[in-house]
């Protein structure tokens, strides 16, 4: 009988510090660092969500904009950070796609980190510069043909989700071009916007306002479906090219020895955010929608996209330029 009590009162203890870890945490702002400069894909379907999460966790939450090396850089400091729930990452598609390029990156997405949740999924697109010569994607195919090396394309740089689709749309049409990499999103939609780029495969939240306003040309959508938010653009099929299916998605993450009631009670409470009606009228605008996937399949799908991605640049043999 002193044995059972002694294993009852030990499972109260545990339980109990299991409450308080849950109830303690978090008693001081939280950190979620961006691996990508301000004003990109990831800042941007990031910043709505820490405000409405620092009202639910009762904390400020601060976004850390450490870009570099195609988010490489932030995503080391993330994985050598302490597990507590204070440093979390916001990245997106972009990091299983690193697993393939940068293989002395100091970390390991799959190991390292535990998925918290899919927080956006928005098409990737074929955008030109107004002042581009070719009026569909069929126009450009035979003009980079007949211009080998001449027609550029930007990215937020290299290896990232810009580069890596940008080289598969050459390989798959044979045409050679030449890239550009900046360091962020914002630098390159600049360049883009002024014609010094002429073309850029981008993730639409970033890329809409600048096509609303007619600052750059909307070519084509590189996903097997047209875009709600622009449905008369075609699919890159539609519209002469390949077909491709490079839709671009956002996650949160945590270091994986975070605790788990900690990693519950983030993912439960990013799931109250992304129902908010402000933030998906903010990822409506931007043609994103909030990805529908139960916690227990998250592990899964990212396992499954850095596979799809390691395959994608061994097949292509896109290297870091």
């Amino acid at each position: 009988m002193r044995k059972i009590a002694t294993i009852r009162t030990l499972s109260m203890v545990i339980a109990a510090c299991a409450a308080a870890s849950a109830w303690a945490w978090p008693d001081k702002p939280v950190q979620v660092i961006v691996p990508y400069g301000a004003g990109g894909g990831v800042d941007t379907f990031t910043r709505p969500l820490t405000a409405k999460m620092g009202e639910l966790l009762g904390q400020p939450i601060v976004v850390d904009n450490r870009g570099g090396a195609g988010g490489t850089i932030g995503v080391q400091r993330a994985a050598v950070s302490p597990p507590d729930g204070y440093i979390l990452l916001s990245g997106g598609v972009h990091q299983p796609m690193a697993e393939g390029l940068y293989p002395k990156r100091g970390y390991d997405i799959e190991k390292d980190f535990v998925p918290l949740a899919l927080t956006a999924r928005v098409p990737n697109v074929l955008v030109v510069t107004s002042k581009a010569p070719y009026a569909d994607v069929k126009e450009l195919i035979a003009h980079a043909k007949a211009n080998p090396g001449k027609v550029n394309y930007c990215s937020s740089g290299n290896g990232t989700a810009q580069h890596i689709v940008g080289a598969t749309f050459g390989k798959l049409t044979g045409v050679t071009m030449t890239h550009i990499p900046y360091r962020g999103t914002a630098a390159a939609m600049t360049d883009l916007i002024s014609g010094q780029c002429d073309l850029m495969f981008d993730g639409l939240g970033t890329s809409a306002q600048q096509i609303q306003n007619g600052r750059i040309r909307l070519l084509a959508v590189t996903t097997t479906k047209r875009s709600p938010l622009f449905p008369q653009t075609p699919t890159l099929k539609e519209a002469g090219g390949p077909e491709m299916d490079a839709s671009i998605w956002y996650a949160w993450w945590a270091p994986a020895a975070t605790p788990k009631d900690v990693v519950a009670k983030l993912r439960q409470d990013l799931q109250i955010a992304l129902k908010e009606a402000s933030v998906r009228e903010a990822w409506r605008s931007q043609g994103a929608e909030v990805p529908e996937m139960a916690d227990s399949a998250l592990d899964g799908y990212v396992k499954a996209e850095t596979r799809r991605w390691k395959k994608a640049v061994q097949e292509m043999g896109i290297t870091v330029d």
